[in-house]
C-alpha cells in the first residue's frame, strides 16, 4: 500500500474519530457559518466580500460572478479549471514549467512563462493571496463560495490583480452535525474519487470541519507510439494513459467564538500529488506545416485524445546533473500546504478589527520528455520548484449608523522561490549532450497600506474612494553548472513602489435598480525572468528583468431585480495597460520569456441574467461578453518561421541579415475571444414520495482567438461550443444524493496555450524561413461523472 493511500485512510480516520467527540457535546452551542446563500434560490442574494466587508452581491458596485454552495455541488466544481467552463472570458491552461499554468480574464493574463513573477489574475483562498498558480493544481475541495472579480482590483487585493481576482472560500463548520461520504467515477478516464467529511459543533461555541479526499487517476489521454524501425531514440513509454497516479487532499477548519466580540477561524490544507509522466505530456503536436512531424516518425498532428510520446533512454537522462531518476517520460510529484488564520474582534459593536495570517508552501520535482513525439530528441530530466510564502493583513472596518464609514488596513508578504532546469539534446550526432543546469533563488518582500471611505450622500447615492500604496523589493541569485554567476547579471536587485487610487459612484434609482461608475488604477510589479538562458548567462552582462505593469480606466454598469423574478446585470469597461507583461516560448533558449508590451487597450460589454420563469421550478440563465482587447504599441519577436512577407520586417540584424521583430500594434491580444457566451437552465422538482430532482443544462460559446503571444496562424483556436449537463436525484432530507454530470458533451478538443516545438522549423525574418511544428495544451474532451453522496448523520 502506497504512502499516499495511507494518508487517505488516516484522513478518513480523523473524520470518523472527530464525529463521536462532537456527538458527546450535547450542550454545545452551534457555531454560525459565514453567510453563504444559494444565488439561484434567492435571485442573486449571495453575500460577497469584494470590498473586504460582507455585502449582498446586488449591492456591490463592481463586476462579479458568484457561485453558491448548491451550484458548486450541482456542477461538480472542484478546481479553478472547472470554473472556467461556466465563466465567459475566463481561460485557464496547464504548463510544462513551474509557474503553475496560466489564467486570462478579458484577455488579460501573464501567460505561463515565469515562475518568479506574479500573475495578472490572482487567486485568493480564504483571504490569502496566493503568489503562484500552482495552487490551481490543488483541487479546491469542499468549497463554500466562489467569487470572480473582473478588472483591476488593486485597492483591496494589491499588486497582482490588474486583470481580476478569483476568490475561493472553503466551507466552514455547520451549525448541526454532518457526516458525509462520497464516491464518484469518471467513465472515460475511469478515475475514481473518494471523500469523507465531518462537520459540526465539538464544544461550546467551537465548530470543526474535516474533509479528506483520495483520487485514483487512471488517465484521460491515451499515450501512443509508432514502430521504431531501428531508430534507438524511439522508445515506448512505460505508461499508456495520462495523467495517471494518486492524489490526496485533507483540510481541517476550526472556528471558535470565545466571547460575543471575538471570532477565530483557522484552516489547514495538505495536498499531495504523484503523477507518472511529466507535465509536458499535456502538450500535443497540433500542426505540422510540412505535412508530417519534423525530427519525428510520422504520426497525426491534431488535437485529440491521443498523445504521442516516448520514454527516453536512461543513459541520456543520466547526463543531466541532479536528475532524480532515469525515467525519461518523467513524473510530477508535489506537495502543497496552505494555512490561514483569521481573527475578528469587535472593538465596539460597530467597529471590527481583523487579522488574516497566511502560509503557503509548494515543493515539486518535475521531469519530462519534451520531444512532443515518440522519438526522444529533447529531455528535461530535472525541473524542481519550491516556493514558501507568508502573508499578514490587518484591517479595521466601521459599520456606523452614520453617512460615512471606512475600511483601512496594512499588508505584508515575504516569499522565497527556487527553480532549476537542465536539458539533454539527443537529436544530433555525434552524441547526446546536456546543456547545463541553471538555478535561480529569488527573495522578495512586499508592503502595502490601503484605505477606503464610503459616503452615503443620500439614502440612494453612495460615493466611495480609496487608494493603496505598495512597495516591493526583489533580489536574485543565479547559478550555472553549480557556479554562482549572479555577478553576470546586469542587476540582481529590484525595487518598486506605486499608488493606485479608485473612485466609485453608485445610485439606487429604485429599490430594485442600481447604477454605478468607477475609475480604477492598478499595478503589477516588475521582476526577474527565470527562464532558461541556454548558457547565455555565462557570457556576462545578462539582462533578465522586466518593468512593472500599470492599468488605468473606467467601468460602469447596472444591477437590477425585475418583478422579483429576473436578475439582470450589465457592465461596460475601458482600460489602458502600459508595459503589459506578456510571455511566450522561445525555442532557441528552450524556455519561456517575459517582456513588456508598450501599450494595450481592453474594452467591452458584459451582461448576465438569471430568470425564475413562471413555470414552477424552472430557471433560465445566460451571459454574454463582448471584448475588444488590442495591443496599441507592441513590437514582438517573430514567430518561428515567419518570413518578411508574413510580417517579420522590423529591426534588421546586420550580421545575420534577418529581421528580428514584428509589429503587433492593433492586433487582438492572445487569449482574448471577441465573443464569449453561456446559456443554461435549472429545473427543480419535488415528488410526492419525498424525492427531489435537479436538472441543469449549460452551453458555452467562444469565438476564435490566438493561443500564443507571437500569433502564428497555427496558433489560432477556432470558435467552439461546449455543452455541460447534470442530473441529481436526492432524498428530501438530503440523506443521500445520486448525481450524473456531463462535461463537454460536444467532445471538443480545444487549447488555450500553444507554442513552437524546439528543434523544428528554421529561422525567422528571412525569405527561406521554415515554419516550425506547433504544440498545445489540449483540453479534455467528453467526460461523464457518476457521484453518490451519503449522509449517515445530517442534523443532530
Amino acid at each position: 500500500m502506497s504512502a499516499i493511500t495511507n494518508r487517505i485512510l488516516s484522513g478518513v480516520a480523523i473524520a470518523a474519530l472527530a464525529a463521536p467527540f462532537g456527538w458527546a457535546q450535547e450542550d454545545a452551542a452551534p457555531v454560525q457559518q459565514d453567510a453563504q446563500e444559494d444565488e439561484v434560490a434567492t435571485l442573486g442574494k449571495v453575500v460577497v466580500t469584494a470590498r473586504k466587508r460582507d455585502e449582498l452581491l446586488e449591492d456591490v458596485p463592481t463586476a462579479i460572478s458568484a457561485f453558491g454552495t448548491e451550484d458548486i455541488e450541482r456542477l461538480n466544481i472542484n478546481s479553478i479549471d472547472d470554473i472556467s467552463s461556466f465563466t465567459p472570458g475566463l481561460q485557464t491552461a496547464e504548463s510544462s514549467v513551474s509557474s503553475g499554468g496560466s489564467i486570462a480574464l478579458r484577455g488579460v493574463g501573464s501567460g505561463s512563462s515565469n515562475y518568479l513573477g506574479d500573475q495578472a489574475v490572482s487567486i485568493n483562498v480564504d483571504g490569502m493571496q496566493i503568489g503562484t498558480l500552482n495552487i490551481r493544481k490543488s483541487a479546491q475541495i469542499d468549497l463554500g463560495q466562489i467569487e470572480i472579480l473582473r478588472g483591476p482590483q488593486a485597492l483591496f487585493f494589491g499588486k497582482n490583480s490588474p486583470g481580476g481576482v478569483i476568490s475561493l472560500k472553503t466551507a466552514d463548520p455547520t451549525d448541526e452535525h454532518l457526516v458525509e461520504l462520497e464516491a464518484s467515477y469518471e467513465a472515460e478516464s475511469q478515475d475514481t474519487y473518494y471523500q469523507a467529511l465531518f462537520s459540526g459543533p465539538i464544544a461550546e461555541n467551537v465548530g470543526l470541519r474535516v474533509v479528506a479526499r483520495y483520487s485514483d487517476l487512471n488517465g484521460y489521454f491515451n499515450v501512443r507510439t509508432v514502430p521504431a524501425n531501428g531508430d534507438p531514440l524511439v522508445t515506448k513509454a512505460h505508461i499508456d494513459r495520462w495523467p495517471a497516479g494518486e492524489e490526496f487532499f485533507i483540510r481541517g477548519t476550526l472556528v471558535a467564538e470565545p466571547t460575543d466580540r471575538l471570532r477565530l477561524k483557522g484552516k489547514l490544507t495538505y495536498n499531495e500529488s504523484q503523477i507518472e509522466g511529466g507535465s509536458i505530456l499535456a502538450q500535443q503536436r497540433i500542426a505540422c506545416p510540412l505535412g508530417a512531424p519534423q525530427l519525428q516518425p510520422d504520426f497525426p498532428c491534431e488535437a485529440d485524445q491521443d498523445i504521442y510520446a516516448g520514454n527516453g533512454r536512461p543513459q541520456d537522462v543520466a547526463l543531466a546533473n541532479g536528475a532524480p531518476g532515469t525515467n525519461g517520460i518523467g513524473f510530477r510529484n508535489n506537495e502543497q500546504v496552505l494555512g490561514t488564520f483569521q481573527a475578528d474582534y469587535k472593538l465596539t459593536p460597530d467597529l471590527t478589527a481583523t487579522s488574516v495570517t497566511g502560509y503557503y508552501s509548494f515543493d515539486e520535482v518535475n521531469a519530462h520528455d519534451a520531444s512532443i513525439g515518440p522519438r526522444a530528441v529533447l529531455l528535461v530530466p530535472y525541473l524542481p520548484f519550491q516556493m514558501e510564502q507568508v502573508t499578514q493583513e490587518f484591517r479595521l472596518a466601521s459599520d456606523w449608523a452614520t453617512p460615512v464609514n471606512f475600511t483601512a488596513g496594512v499588508f505584508y508578504e515575504a516569499r522565497d522561490t527556487y527553480g532549476s532546469q537542465d536539458a539533454v539534446i539527443t537529436a544530433f550526432p555525434p552524441a547526446p549532450f546536456a546543456i547545463g543546469q541553471e538555478e535561480t533563488f529569488q527573495d522578495q518582500e512586499a508592503f502595502s497600506a490601503f484605505g477606503q471611505l464610503l459616503w452615503d450622500v443620500t439614502d440612494r447615492l453612495e460615493v466611495s474612494g480609496g487608494l493603496r500604496y505598495s512597495e516591493e523589493e526583489k533580489s536574485l541569485r543565479f547559478f550555472h553548472r553549480g557556479v554562482d554567476v549572479t555577478s553576470n547579471l546586469v542587476t540582481d536587485s529590484l525595487s518598486f513602489d506605486n499608488v493606485s487610487p479608485e473612485v466609485t459612484v453608485s445610485y439606487d434609482a429604485t429599490d430594485d435598480l442600481m447604477v454605478f461608475a468607477s475609475y480604477k488604477e492598478g499595478f503589477k510589479s516588475g521582476g526577474f525572468d527565470g527562464g532558461f538562458t541556454n548558457g547565455a548567462i555565462a557570457a556576462g552582462n545578462f539582462a533578465n528583468t522586466f518593468d512593472e505593469e500599470t492599468v488605468t480606466g473606467f467601468e460602469a454598469g447596472l444591477k437590477s431585480t425585475l418583478f422579483d423574478q429576473l436578475v439582470f446585470n450589465l457592465t461596460v469597461y475601458d482600460y489602458d495597460y502600459e508595459d503589459l507583461q506578456v510571455g511566450a516560448f522561445d525555442p532557441d533558449s528552450i524556455s519561456f520569456k517575459v517582456l513588456n508590451a508598450a501599450a494595450a487597450k481592453v474594452r467591452g460589454v458584459e451582461a448576465d441574467f438569471n430568470w425564475r420563469t413562471p413555470a414552477e421550478g424552472l430557471w433560465l440563465r445566460g451571459s454574454l461578453a463582448l471584448n475588444d482587447a488590442k495591443f496599441e504599441e507592441f513590437f514582438s519577436a517573430c514567430y518561428l518561421g515567419q518570413t518578411v512577407e508574413l510580417g517579420c520586417d522590423t529591426n534588421l540584424n546586420p550580421v545575420t541579415g534577418a529581421y528580428l521583430l514584428q509589429d503587433m500594434s492593433g492586433k487582438q491580444m492572445n487569449n482574448a475571444p471577441e465573443v464569449a457566451a453561456t446559456a443554461g437552465m435549472l429545473y427543480e422538482h419535488s415528488f410526492d414520495n419525498g424525492m427531489g430532482l435537479d436538472l441543469t443544462f449549460d452551453a458555452t460559446y467562444s469565438s476564435e482567438y490566438y493561443a500564443n503571444l507571437r500569433q502564428s496562424p497555427l496558433d489560432l483556436q477556432d470558435a467552439y461550443t461546449k455543452i455541460n449537463a447534470s442530473l441529481r436525484l436526492y432524498e428530501a432530507d438530503e440523506k443521500w444524493a445520486l448525481s450524473l454530470v456531463g462535461r463537454n458533451l460536444t467532445d471538443e478538443y480545444t487549447f488555450n496555450a500553444s507554442a513552437p516545438i524546439t528543434l523544428t522549423g528554421g529561422g525567422s525574418g528571412i525569405a527561406t524561413a521554415v515554419e516550425g511544428d506547433r504544440s498545445a495544451v489540449v483540453s479534455r474532451g467528453r467526460e461523464v461523472f457518476l457521484k453518490l453522496t451519503y449522509r449517515p448523520v445530517n442534523g443532530l
